[in-house]
């Protein structure tokens, strides 16, 4: 039995008479688990991202939580090494499942953050099931199993889709109470379940009067993080600034929730393409970084006096130039670095007020350029 079928099985059970089994079953002692060959966990992006998780993104209406995860769902899908500040980890499909936009809203969206077309990206807009009279309800155990089947039809298809993004989840959801603990408690259970079999489910969801996420607070429990969007206390909006926002990691499994709240901007780049722009001060960017922009504006200096200037040791200045050309963002000897155009277009992706874009700037599929 496949996984997906499985899985069926699994939505099946829980809807209706659970079968008998022995819990005894799944029960091990320590010994067994620490022996047992489970890999470790994979990420997507950076350590916070696991490639199957379940997490959610939250911010008031119009704040712009559906660009940002527009924005990341091509990211992943082109298969970029970086997203903002964050290492992304490998190319992935995905499908985007669109409660409340109209295709027309949708195809401008995408078009205008994607710099080529993406054959694995998936969009499910919602236009044509409201004129049909058949909306999505993520409630309902009979649209689970549908839902089940057309990823089953996928994975047949040689086109699973690893992550699974939801916008939003009060028009994905009908006839039933946000606030209600039990109601959430099953919707919860069927997006658990997909995590369990290998899926990166993201949720969008909108901010109450609080602040907090709409809603039955048991939503967040099972979660792997939270991202949650707010908009700044204080805005310096120029004309060429698009939406402005900050962003904050409100709950990371394992870690707790990150202190640094991240400011991006959403603008087109020199080439028309829209970009999320990160603003944030140079210690909240990795340092091999903050070492390319030393390397950039002051050129070459002995380890010593680049790791004094910079608050960084003498070994991880050595360590950080390594990787540097690892990645290809500086050639030629160690003594004299030259930057190559995927580092000018790192440079600019995150000090876009301090470098210009380069003029010219290949786009290519490798897991080593870091953009």
């Amino acid at each position: 039995m496949d996984a997906l079928h499985e899985l069926q099985q699994l939505a099946d059970n829980s809807n209706g008479q659970r079968e008998k089994r022995p819990l005894s079953g799944y029960v091990m002692s320590q010994a067994d688990l620490a022996s047992a060959d489970i890999p470790p966990r994979e990420f997507l992006l950076a350590k916070w991202l696991p490639l199957d998780s379940y997490g959610m993104v939250f911010a008031a209406r119009g704040v712009g939580k559906s660009w940002f995860c527009m924005a990341l769902a091509v990211a992943i899908a082109e298969g970029r090494q970086r997203f903002l500040s964050w290492e992304m980890h490998g190319q992935h499909n995905v499908l985007y499942i669109d409660g409340e936009m109209t295709t027309a809203d949708l195809k401008e969206r995408f078009s205008d953050l994607c710099r080529e077309p993406l054959h694995n990206l998936f969009i499910m807009p919602s236009e044509k099931l409201f004129r049909d009279g058949t909306p999505i309800c993520l409630d309902e155990p009979e649209e689970q199993k549908q839902f089940e089947k057309m990823l089953e039809e996928f994975e047949a298809a040689g086109n699973r889709p690893q992550v699974l993004i939801f916008d939003n989840l009060s028009t994905l959801r009908r006839n039933v109470s946000e606030n209600d603990n039990d109601e959430t408690r099953f919707l919860n259970d069927w997006f658990i379940s997909l995590r369990s079999f290998g899926y990166s489910v993201i949720v969008v969801h909108h901010a109450g009067k609080s602040g907090q996420q709409r809603g039955a607070s048991i939503i967040e429990v099972p979660m792997d993080y939270v991202v949650k969007l707010t908009r700044p206390d204080k805005v310096k909006t120029t004309q060429s600034q698009g939406a402005v926002f900050d962003l904050e990691l409100d709950k990371i499994r394992g870690l707790g929730p990150a202190t640094d709240t991240l400011t991006l901007s959403l603008r087109p780049d020199g080439d028309g393409i829209t970009k999320l722009f990160f603003e944030a001060n140079d210690d909240a960017i990795e340092p091999r970084y903050r070492l390319l922009k030393y390397l950039a504006q002051k050129g070459r200096h002995a380890y010593r006096k680049m790791g004094d200037d910079l608050s960084i040791g003498t070994g991880s200045i050595s360590n950080y130039m390594y990787k540097l050309f690892e990645e290809r963002v500086i050639e030629g000897h160690t003594k004299n670095p030259k930057i190559t155009s995927a580092g000018l277009y790192l440079l600019y992706d995150f000090w876009p007020d301090e470098f210009d874009q380069p003029q010219e700037f290949d786009f290519v599929h490798e897991e080593n350029v870091p953009f």
